[in-house]
């Protein structure tokens, strides 16, 4: 057997031990007994020790090096390329500190749950300053490592090759583009007549009707499911996708446009290449592209005019909704309706990038000890007034909303505006490939959108960079330009 066979087989046990956590955590949020959140903990810090022994062995380090002499293409080159990132972020991190981590971010997620409810920041600050300590030491070491800022290093495990310093001045610009525009926008709108949704649409209505578009959009039922949770994410495993939402009756569309965000990361997870099945090169590449296929799917096609007119035919004819508030103008004009929210996941496509300026910039705050966690309300709600001219009413509207810091995914944020940037990207070359892909969205088909984003993203998996899947698709790297035209196109 070659280094390369050798090392095939290690990475795919480290990833078989990946899946089981990934059911572990569905469970966890899902269906878990309350009192089991401790003995859930112990089980996947032992997944993460597991994976981690693995991937880190001194053996692993010999191997690969050993492989780089061996006659490999350029897929099996981009595979042990990803083997080896994956081998320094691991090998750099003591085993203790890994199981430390899994541990804490476990039961701080779990008080946050609670203190959430409470809209009570101080009952989960003891955890959430353990977490926050615990990752500081991972920051260092993979800083060190990686020859970088402590910061940065958090980034790149969610999305590799990206870095602060280029986040920062893509931010900025964003920032001055929307936030003049987002008041012009919000008078604009004043003048639309738009008819509220009197009738309430209960859960199991909700829940129908999005069991019904994730089968359109493509959905494979025989290899995933979809489930309510606190917060809504997309998990499982290889060729098992869980995906959750949570119901609000009075606002049936959030629970709708969840499912679709959710169904986008989804048929990613779904269409990645078999070939490459358990190894790094097969993984989806970074979270940054793959918000950027949750994004598409529910900003650029469900959102847009064209699947307003597709839905409203679904609602009177499936689902008996026949009153005129559910017209195809009256429910696009709720879909593009610009708010000043305190819910990022709620929020709409124009406020949505300010929402994660507002965690990027404190993030960089916590991770360059520029405050005290026990600041974090005050200068959240300080951050907001500043980007929104809003005060923020209670911390369940302000640093309690996301889960993100309480399961200790810092770096995470900046990937969801990255994601908006290259879905727009996306969305406009997918329209010059397929010139009537509104008729088709129209007759709800969406079966040559599903084709192209398979061949041109989800088959690419992590063979490639997120910049070089870009350029190969649209001629171009990561371009904001792509966005702001079509926020001033659908919105002005």
């Amino acid at each position: 057997m070659s280094y390369y066979d050798r090392l095939k087989q290690i990475f795919h046990d480290a990833a078989l031990s990946s899946d089981i956590a990934g059911i572990l955590h569905w469970d966890m949020s899902t269906m878990m007994p309350k009192n089991s959140r401790e003995n859930r903990a112990d089980q996947l810090a032992y997944l993460s020790k597991v994976r981690h022994e693995l991937i880190s062995s001194k053996q692993v380090g010999d191997l690969i090096n050993k492989a780089k002499d061996e006659q490999l293409d350029n897929d099996n080159k981009a595979n042990l390329r990803e083997m080896e990132r994956e081998y320094i972020m691991s090998s750099s991190l003591p085993s203790h500190l890994v199981e430390k981590l899994s541990i804490a971010s476990a039961k701080c997620e779990g008080v946050w749950e609670e203190a959430r409810k409470k809209s009570d920041f101080k009952t989960v600050l003891p955890f959430l300053e353990e977490l926050v300590m615990l990752t500081k030491e991972e920051s260092l070491i993979l800083s060190e490592k990686l020859n970088c800022s402590s910061y940065d290093a958090l980034i790149n495990k969610f999305e590799p090759q990206a870095n602060e310093k280029d986040i920062k001045i893509i931010f900025d610009n964003l920032e001055k583009f929307l936030t003049p525009l987002i008041d012009q926008i919000i008078e604009k709108q004043k003048n639309e007549e738009m008819l509220p949704i009197n009738n309430l649409m209960s859960q199991e209505q909700q829940k129908e009707i999005g069991l019904f578009l994730m089968q359109k959009i493509g959905f494979d039922f025989t290899r995933g499911r979809l489930d309510t949770s606190q917060h809504p994410f997309c998990g499982g495993a290889y060729q098992d996708i869980r995906i959750t939402t949570r119901y609000n009756e009075k606002d049936p569309f959030s629970s709708l446009e969840g499912i679709m965000h959710e169904t986008g990361h989804a048929m990613y997870e779904l269409n990645l290449p078999s070939k490459w099945k358990y190894q790094p090169a097969g993984q989806s590449r970074g979270m940054a592209m793959h918000e950027s296929q949750s994004l598409l799917i529910e900003m650029q096609i469900t959102r847009s005019k064209a699947f307003k007119k597709f839905l409203s035919g679904v609602l009177k004819n499936n689902f008996n909704f026949i009153e005129a508030c559910w017209n195809t103008d009256n429910i696009y004009k709720i879909g593009t309706r610009v708010n000043k929210s305190y819910i990022r996941v709620e929020s709409d496509e124009v406020t949505y990038p300010l929402h994660v300026i507002l965690r990027f910039n404190l993030e960089q705050k916590i991770f360059n000890d520029n405050i005290n966690l026990r600041d974090i309300p005050e200068l959240w709600n300080q951050e907001y007034k500043r980007l929104f001219a809003k005060e923020v009413d209670k911390d369940s509207n302000g640093c309690l909303q996301d889960v993100h810091w309480y399961a200790g995914l810092f770096g995470y944020f900046p990937t969801y505006s990255l994601g908006a940037l290259a879905a727009a990207q996306l969305a406009s070359q997918v329209r010059k490939d397929i010139n009537n892909l509104d008729q088709q969205i129209e007759k709800g088909n969406f079966n040559e959108l599903t084709k192209w984003l398979k061949l041109n993203i989800h088959t690419k998996a992590s063979l490639y960079s997120s910049n070089e899947i870009l350029q190969q698709v649209t001629n171009s790297e990561l371009n904001a330009k792509y966005f702001m035209d079509y926020i001033k196109n659908r919105y002005l």
